[in-house]
């Protein structure tokens, strides 16, 4: 009774401490959510639009929109906007979520592969790595995909261990539901292939494992055929995107195109430890930051080692399998390294660090006191933690003009100053929830330049059809212009607001001032490039007919 006592106390603490690292991690994701990063960069405001379409009544498979796209996130986003509205936390929210629960899916992953003291540590580093916070932070679909891999890898694991064909069941449900996520699940669900000539060469495992991987198939097959279906049917819409992005070319050399791997995969093997070696994009991650700071890449590098040495083969050869397909997806395409198209790696990267302060615990405590050996781990640990919350939140990384401008903050400016205008929609001063359904329609309207914000040079372009509740496209009361076509004064409302680019304000000022009282303000600014020059986006025009009541 003592001992069973003993192991209750021990399970709850583990989960006691599980709790703790979640809630750590919650406080990473969720800070400041509303506002930073300060802009809503166009990629996320396309799937916003999708999400629209889906609270509309539209049912896709996939989203054709934007070069294609996995609907999961979009249906997501659907559910957060019917409670928030068309604002930035909406978008936000079914990505942070994720990587929160990402946390409690690397600590199953890895308890899958090593154990309870390993997994949490692999939990705690998840929690505080700038690669997952990052894909929290951007509301897209490379969030999603970490989640549904490492419960997929957990229930494997149980299914194998148990032999349970409800849990090969699921296994096939949860890969079949990560086939809507993101793009590189193509790569992953490759696996069983790379690895099957271990298993049909071994007759135990092959006696232990084909009999329930039936099951995971069947429901895989289930779970997928709408989108199987969709793909034999618009080969080129699910194809476009990775075909867009891959480095792959048909009139290359073997030689040529030899070479072009072999440097690609040197520069994503940079992505783990190595000094400006990390992800350039602003977006994903603080420029070229690798994954692992200093103090971390030592213990990423030691249990590199220690997993060679000590985990079974089978265990070898999955992780092996893993970590290729995992960086195949960066590697064969543009802009490596990737943290996006990467991001199936976060699922099983961080046992290797974890493995690593497990090793150096161990080692020292056979040579020394159990203080010590407890005090070089945890001040690595901590090091690492203090190293995170430097760079990213007291340097206030997400509140830098740099990174606003990659995340569209001058048109999400622009969206704003329009829904302050109409009295509609969501506005940086005051955020709001709003029913979308319950928009009023003024006696005002607002024009903007075809060359702000525009569909062919800028993803901002989705910013505002997202943020903005009138479509701009066939909107009376928000719509594009060029200068050549705008209306007669006296068929326009007694109050409008033009976007326009620096030096339409001559023309436009002027064609005004008969019927209206005009004024101009200067819109926002880009950031200082590498020569110190910043453009102005556009410039306000506010007119309100003479004689009107403001």
């Amino acid at each position: 009774m003592l001992k069973n006592f003993s192991q209750q106390f021990r399970i709850s603490n583990i989960y006691i401490f599980l709790f703790l690292i979640v809630l750590s991690s919650i406080v990473l994701r969720l800070h400041e959510i509303n506002n930073l990063p300060k802009g809503l960069f166009g990629d996320e405001a396309a799937d916003g639009l999708d999400a629209i379409s889906i609270l509309e009544g539209n049912r896709p498979i996939f989203l054709t929109e934007n070069n294609g796209r996995e609907p999961l996130h979009a249906y997501l986003i659907s559910i957060a906007i019917n409670v928030l509205g068309r604002t930035p936390a909406a978008i936000r929210w079914p990505s942070a979520i994720a990587s929160i629960l990402t946390v409690v899916g690397v600590f199953l992953a890895s308890k899958s592969l090593t154990n309870i003291k390993s997994s949490l540590i692999a939990a705690i580093i998840c929690s505080f790595t700038i690669w997952p916070i990052m894909l929290g932070k951007l509301a897209t679909r490379p969030a999603l995909l970490p989640l549904l891999l490492c419960i997929f890898i957990w229930l494997l694991s149980l299914a194998y261990k148990t032999s349970k064909n409800l849990y090969w069941s699921l296994s096939g449900l949860v890969i079949g539901v990560a086939m809507y996520s993101y793009t590189p699940i193509r790569l992953i669900i490759l696996i069983p292939i790379l690895i099957s000539p271990v298993i049909f060469t071994n007759k135990p495992l092959r006696t232990q494992i084909l009999p329930g991987f039936i099951y995971l198939f069947v429901s895989f097959i289930l779970i997928s055929t709408p989108l199987i279906h969709y793909t034999i049917s618009n080969p080129s819409e699910i194809l476009g995107r990775t075909t867009g992005v891959s480095i792959i070319a048909t009139d290359s050399t073997i030689k040529e195109s030899l070479n072009l791997l072999l440097n690609q995969t040197t520069t994503v093997l940079n992505m783990f430890i190595t000094p400006n070696g990390g992800d350039w994009n602003l977006r994903h991650n603080i420029p070229k930051r690798p994954i692992f700071d200093p103090l971390m890449s030592l213990a990423f590098l030691l249990g590199l080692i220690i997993t060679n040495l000590k985990f079974s083969i089978n265990k070898r050869l999955f992780l092996l399998a893993w970590i290729i397909l995992s960086l195949s997806a960066t590697i064969l395409s543009e802009e490596p390294p990737h943290f996006g198209r990467s991001s199936a790696l976060i699922s099983i990267i961080f046992v290797f660090p974890a493995t690593g302060l497990i090793w150096i615990y161990t080692t020292i405590k056979k040579h020394s006191n159990k203080f010590i050996a407890i005090l070089i781990p945890s001040t690595i640990m901590l090091g690492s933690i203090f190293y995170t919350i430097r760079d990213f939140y007291f340097d206030r990384y997400l509140d830098q003009p740099d990174t606003g401008f990659w995340f569209d903050e001058q048109c999400t400016i622009a969206a704003s100053e329009i829904n302050t205008f109409l009295g509609n929609g969501w506005t940086k001063n005051t955020n709001p929830p709003y029913n979308p359904n319950n928009i009023t329609k003024p006696d005002k309207a607002v024009f903007i330049s075809s060359n702000v914000c525009p569909q062919y040079s800028s993803s901002g372009y989705y910013t505002l059809q997202f943020l903005v509740p009138f479509d701009i496209n066939q909107s009376n009361i928000v719509q594009r212009y060029t200068p050549d076509i705008i209306k007669e004064t006296n068929t326009l409302p007694n109050q409008l607001l033009f976007l326009s680019i620096p030096g339409e304000e001559t023309t436009i000022g002027p064609w005004l001032e008969n019927n209206y009282t005009v004024s101009i303000i200067d819109g926002p600014w880009t950031p200082p490039d590498m020569l110190e020059n910043s453009w102005l986006v556009y410039r306000s025009i506010y007119a309100n007919r003479t004689g009107s009541i403001q």
